[in-house]
């Protein structure tokens, strides 16, 4: 593997200065308050501060699932450029980096200057970049600072003569599957781009890129079996363009997939050993890793299964809200919906009950959410079930994509639900 560089530090200060007021929901009324003072303020999440429903984050679990990521990578000699879509949050992505990642990964241009206005100085942009006014930004980014360190894909031979107007730019051969999202469907058309690349006097080709997080098999195994299979596609082309001199610009070769379903499988496909004329930098991209999830990953995640010697990742997002009626026998109506969680993989799912002061408890029946509208959620619930009007019900979520991306501040909560910061997004 290639040798590791600096350590990234974003500049937080104007995040921390964000002043809370009504414009955050959920957030308690009173004197405005900045992001950087909302330990001060001892509030709880669950203790009558907060106007539900609320979305919160858990200290414990995050803690635990970047420290788990990071000593993955370190183990295996990845390196990791957290795909920063998932929670556009500075503080989180500063931690991520502070616990190693290489890079930031981002989904769009605009996202990518976020993260430039932050300090990030290196930057994956998994997408092709293929229109001018982006093109534009990030060559003039790339020309005002040296040391922007900035990767792009491409697909196409068109893309290849789209960057071809500005200097600089570095991209990464992209693999794709038929049917599936952007990148070349057969090693002749990866090829042909190659040879546009090195025919330009402005790209350089840095290495090959895929996304397998879109692979759906019949069943598990049969996924895995089709990211193998992209993934030795990879190996073999990569083999190929070394040796047809494709490489000759690059310092090292940077070989990137892995989102947060199947990393084990990028880590056993394109670790070492290789026998290349440059060095190798295998890059993991998972982001949902973060704060994970009560559904979807927790279901496919490699972590406490697949990869041994690991434990589970945790659980990191909650949310809570009112029960505002119980019309029917086995049915209450609780005060979140659409607006407020993600739906668009798996319903929240139940987890604890709070009545007043107590502490949360565990449902003590099956119990499930079955729908949600804008602003409500319906749960089905056995009918012995003792579930009132006014009682706080807690649930995990699923895809921590769509749950970041409705609400611009998270609180961020210690064992007991004490509120000891506040997470900003940007959506």
């Amino acid at each position: 593997m290639a040798s590791t560089s600096k350590t990234q530090s974003l500049d937080l200060d104007r995040t921390l200065d964000e002043v809370i007021d009504w414009r955050y929901k959920s957030f308690p009324p009173g004197p405005p308050v900045k992001v950087r003072s909302v330990r001060e303020k001892g509030w709880n999440a669950l203790g009558g501060d907060f106007m539900l429903p609320v979305m919160l984050l858990k200290e414990a679990p995050l803690r635990h699932n970047i420290d788990e990521m990071a000593a993955l990578c370190a183990r295996t000699g990845f390196s990791l450029a957290p795909h920063a879509k998932t929670s556009m949050a500075p503080q989180l992505v500063q931690r991520q980096l502070a616990a190693g990642a290489w890079a930031i990964t981002a989904a769009t241009t605009w996202q990518a200057r976020l993260w430039r206005e932050l300090g990030a100085h290196r930057i994956i942009l998994a997408n092709e970049l293929v229109e001018h006014a982006s093109i534009d930004w990030v060559a003039a980014e790339m020309k005002r600072d040296p040391e922007f360190d900035f990767y792009c894909l491409v697909d196409s031979v068109a893309a290849v003569k789209a960057l071809d107007r500005a200097k600089g730019f570095k991209v990464l051969l992209e693999l794709g599957l038929t049917g599936g999202r952007t990148g070349c469907r057969t090693e002749e058309q990866a090829l042909a781009v190659a040879q546009a690349i090195k025919a330009s006097s402005h790209v350089t080709l840095t290495g090959v890129e895929a996304f397998e997080g879109i692979i759906h098999g019949e069943n598990v195994a049969a996924s895995l079996e089709l990211v193998d299979s992209l993934l030795s596609r990879i190996r073999t082309l990569t083999s190929e363009l070394d040796s047809g001199g494709h490489f000759s610009k690059a310092d090292e070769i940077v070989l990137t997939a892995g989102g947060s379903a199947f990393f084990d499988r990028v880590i056993a496909g394109l670790g070492g050993p290789w026998q290349l004329s440059r060095p190798v930098r295998p890059v993991l991209r998972s982001g949902c890793y973060l704060t994970h999830d009560a559904a979807h990953y927790k279901e496919v995640s490699p972590f406490g299964s697949r990869l041994a010697s690991t434990d589970p990742l945790a659980e990191a997002f909650e949310v809570w809200g009112v029960v505002l009626s119980t019309p029917e026998p086995g049915l209450a109506l609780l005060g979140f919906g659409k607006r407020d969680v993600p739906y668009d993989m798996d319903l929240p799912v139940p987890r604890y009950i709070k009545r007043g002061r107590e502490a949360p408890r565990k449902f003590a029946h099956e119990a499930s959410i079955f729908n949600t509208n804008d602003q409500h959620a319906y749960l089905r619930m056995d009918a012995a079930e003792d579930l009132q009007v006014g009682d706080l019900v807690g649930c995990g979520i699923s895809h921590p994509c769509t749950a970041f991306d409705k609400w611009r501040l998270i609180p961020l909560v210690d064992d007991s639900y004490r509120v000891i910061d506040a997470v900003m997004t940007y959506f």
